[in-house]
Formats: C-alpha cells, structure tokens, sequence
C-alpha cells in the first residue's frame, strides 16, 4: 500500500506541474537520445549482485508550458539486469547474467535553470517498463550441477514482473545550438517499485530493479521563434 501511495504522489506531482494556465509562449521539443545504462537488482534476503551495463536509447518530447517548467515523455528502449559471481571452489570463475530489456516510458516533470545558451536541467517523475525480452546464462560452457553451492532457486526462471513501474530522476545540462537545436548531457538514476521476482513463490521478500544512465540527447524545437 505504501508503495502505491508513493506512485500515486510522484504522478500526481508531475501532472499538477504543468496543468496550469500558459503564460507564455510554450515550447515544444522532439528528439533522440542514446546512451549506456548500469542496473542490477537489490534481494532481501542480501544476495551479493553486480552491475550489468547495457544499452539505452529512444525518442524525447518536452513541453515547456511555464517558465523554467514543464513535462517531459521519452519511449526508450534499455538492456538491464544484474550479474553475480556465486560460486567457490572449481566454479570460483563462473558470473551468472540475467538480462532483462524493456520498453521504458517515463513521464517526468521537467525543470530548467537558466535563460540564455546554456542551462541546467532536472527531470523527476515515475517510469513504466514493460518487458521485451528474458534471457540469462553463465560465462562457462560446463553445466553447473543445481545442488552446487551458492546456486540460486531462482536461476534458470524468468522473472515474475513483466511490467515494471519506477522512480526516476536525473540532472544535466545542456546547450541550445542558435537554429540547430539542443545538445542535453544527463546523469539518471531509477527505482523499482515492484519485486522482479514473487515473494510468495521465492524466499526473497524483496527483489527491486535499480540503477544508472548516462545519456546525450539531441532536441529540437518545434515551435522556433522566427
């Protein structure tokens, strides 16, 4: 419950942002944006898991509707997962790689500071993820035996999540390019909400997605001041 009230906060927060009276002239912006992503995935009770780094890209529309505020849409596509060494002995060697890519579509309150060329950006709000594809292996062409040490109850299933919904929230900066466009440069980190994996079938209680992106970002304005 708690957790759905957290959403419905951060959601209710990013519409009340930009549902207000225009008191100038809105801009409007539609571009691409690339970058690389690092996730992994928090258990409880603790299993020790790394970054995996993935890829990230997808399209952006901004409205600016109030000065230094507005919304901000993006669709990407982004590989994440998590990655684990939970072996000793003879298998010491063996990762585990679970990657999980998605369609992610965040809806963020869009705040800037500065009036000229240069500004500083930050974009908070909540993110659906809805998953694409499934897919996990270990580095090693040995077939681990299920009764070795360290090997997971977990390993070899797919996740329980196909949707996922998370905090998001990034800052940057960007550039505006005189009849060219935008330039963004920007750090984000993002929270799951819901467990990739569910409690009741699992010992863990909780199993939340986490990470970083890192992305350049290309925009232009639609509706440019002659």
């Amino acid at each position: 419950m708690k957790k759905i009230l957290a959403f419905l906060l951060i959601l209710g927060f990013s519409l009340s942002c930009f549902a207000q009276k225009k008191d100038f002239k809105s801009e409007i912006y539609i571009g691409v944006k690339g970058g690389k992503d690092f996730s992994s995935v928090r258990f409880y009770p603790f299993v020790q898991t790394n970054f995996l780094e993935g890829n990230t890209g997808g399209l952006v529309f901004r409205m600016i509707s109030e000065p230094h505020i507005g919304f901000q849409v993006e669709v990407n596509y982004v590989e994440k997962g998590w990655r684990e060494k939970p072996f000793t002995g003879q298998y010491a060697n063996v990762s585990y790689f679970h990657h999980l890519n998605y369609i992610d579509v965040p809806i963020m309150t869009h705040v800037n500071i500065g009036k000229k060329n240069f500004r500083f950006i930050l974009n908070l709000g909540p993110e659906f993820g809805f998953l694409n594809s499934d897919q996990q292996n270990f580095n090693s062409a040995t077939e681990i035996p299920t009764d070795t040490e360290g090997y997971k109850q977990y390993y070899g299933n797919k996740i329980d999540a196909p949707i996922d919904i998370l905090f998001t929230g990034g800052i940057g900066m960007e550039y505006h390019l005189k009849g060219l466009g935008i330039l963004s440069v920007e750090g984000r980190a993002f929270y799951s909400l819901p467990n990739v994996y569910d409690s009741s079938k699992y010992m863990y209680k909780g199993s939340q997605s986490n990470g970083a992106q890192v992305t350049l970002a290309y925009l232009f304005q639609l509706n440019r001041r002659k």
